[in-house]
């Protein structure tokens, strides 16, 4: 049997109080007695009262509920995004609805509209390029702010992260240990954080007087993989995997081409997870501390609530942490 939830009215006849007073002694207000509000507190957990988040919406015009849209939670660089996010969020008193973008226009719009049905408060995106036109049209009456990637020519603020110290590091790494001829999975041209590790690789290779093999990849590991193999054809002593899903396609090449990591080619990845350090060589990494870009892309959206200014970009530097997947030198 279903019984109806508990009420403020049944909170009120079960201490023998007014409504008025269970609402504000459930809202800890210092207008009722503390021994009151305490006595009220404990009858309300007794009888399992839980908030009716509806009306309180309707009476703050709030729904305490945060967006997020992220391409594809099979990605684990995308899947530790929306933990961050979500863990942020339950620690500011926020719900967090996530839903996916799968990296094309028509379903990022209907993911945006979908969460915008349910009235959240504010939404957290990885921007799809195509869909600019519609995102600055939700930022006109929803606060909205971009992860992990820009949309060059839109005003829309954006946590990201600055992939050269990463990079840089990276290959100094490799040209001090010898290599000469490093190999590149760029991942998609289509993305702004695509094309800037393109660009910062190719400036630092030009800078450190390294050779460049690059080889332009995509959204899949596949596309890493197929692309690892192509390097290999043309004798790199060291690859560099442009994002997490490169990496995984690059690791998948070398073993099944069996050429020992760390020890017949140096292997440099993307986005530090637990499996990168327990492979037989630990691969090394260029680090955007993913948690750090959403702890703090939650944060900056839910202080702009406060005030009418569009919330704050910001940018995180990316490290470069060396493993044994670099111990070969040619």
């Amino acid at each position: 049997m279903v019984t109806a939830p508990t009420t403020l009215r049944d909170i009120a006849r079960a201490c023998g109080v007014s409504v008025s007073t269970v609402s504000r002694a459930l809202a800890n207000n210092p207008a009722i007695a503390k021994k009151t509000r305490e006595t009220i507190q404990a009858i309300a957990k007794e009888l399992d009262y839980r908030p009716n988040a509806q009306a309180r919406a309707l009476k703050s015009s709030r729904t305490d509920a945060i967006g997020l849209v992220v391409p594809s939670l099979i990605n684990p660089f995308f899947s530790a995004m929306a933990a961050a996010i979500e863990d942020e969020a339950n620690q500011a008193g926020y719900a967090t609805i996530i839903t996916s973008s799968g990296e094309n226009t028509p379903k990022i719009t209907e993911a945006i509209e979908a969460l915008r049905a349910r009235q959240v408060d504010g939404i957290i995106a990885v921007p799809h390029a195509k869909s600019v036109e519609m995102l600055e049209h939700v930022a006109r009456s929803t606060p909205l702010l971009f992860i992990d990637r820009y949309i060059h020519g839109s005003n829309i603020p954006a946590v990201v992260s600055n992939s050269a110290p990463g990079i840089k590091a990276a290959l100094e790494a490799l040209a001090s240990r010898g290599h000469k001829k490093i190999g590149y999975l760029a991942g998609p041209q289509t993305t702004s954080t695509g094309l800037e590790r393109l660009k910062d690789f190719q400036r630092f290779c030009e800078e450190l007087g390294l050779e460049q093999i690059i080889h332009h990849g995509g959204y899949l590991h596949e596309e890493g993989f197929t692309g690892t193999q192509k390097l290999l054809e043309q004798h790199p002593t060291a690859l560099i995997a442009g994002d997490s899903m490169m990496t995984f396609g690059a690791l998948e090449a070398l073993y099944r081409e069996n050429v020992d990591i760390g020890k017949q080619i140096a292997l440099v990845g993307f986005d530090d997870f637990v499996f990168m350090r327990i492979q037989p060589a630990p691969v090394s990494i260029i680090d955007q501390n993913v948690e750090e870009m959403g702890r703090t892309a939650l944060r900056n959206l839910v202080a702009s609530f406060a005030g009418k200014s569009p919330p704050e970009g910001a940018v995180v530097q990316t490290r470069f942490i060396a493993r044994e997947s670099i111990e070969f030198s040619p």
